[in-house]
């Protein structure tokens, strides 16, 4: 997916020694593919996101979000830059968005999503004023059961 300026821009790559790419589409915040393990013969979606910066986009986003949810299989892993936060503890500060995070919050219910664990650190982006958590990893509970006890490690 491509950057626009400074900003944006996403790629999904495998290992074609354990994964192969059968089926994928692009959308205006995401990629997914659906991907085949070498090893094991199971499928399962991936699908990366860069989630925009402004309000009116970014609930453009959770729709999109909702409209891939729909066309994916069951085993599903959505990942990426959110640009959004699901709690008032996702950040440093307290000048927060309640309305986009309540919105997010509703999608993740809605589509049943479960968060793989971050472990290393607490915020995934900062400036010079702000701590955030916008990277986030989310999947289906058949995606967990495939592959029970993934999580995220901050390199």
């Amino acid at each position: 997916m491509p950057a626009e300026g400074t900003r944006g821009g996403a790629l999904l790559a495998v290992d074609e020694d354990h994964y192969s790419i059968i089926a994928s589409e692009h959308r205006h915040f995401s990629v997914s593919a659906k991907l085949r393990s070498v090893e094991e013969n199971n499928e399962w979606w991936l699908t990366v996101v860069y989630g925009p910066q402004r309000d009116q986009e970014k609930l453009e986003f959770l729709r999109e979000i909702r409209a891939v949810h729909t066309t994916v299989s069951d085993k599903w892993l959505v990942l990426g830059d959110f640009n959004l936060i699901l709690d008032a503890r996702d950040k440093s500060n307290s000048n927060l968005n309640r309305r986009m995070m309540a919105a997010f919050r509703d999608t993740v219910q809605a589509l049943e999503l479960k968060e793989l664990n971050l472990t290393g650190r607490k915020f995934t982006w900062s400036n010079d004023h702000t701590q955030t958590r916008i990277d986030r990893a989310f999947c289906s509970i058949e995606w967990d059961l495939m592959l029970p006890g993934c999580m995220l490690q901050a390199l």
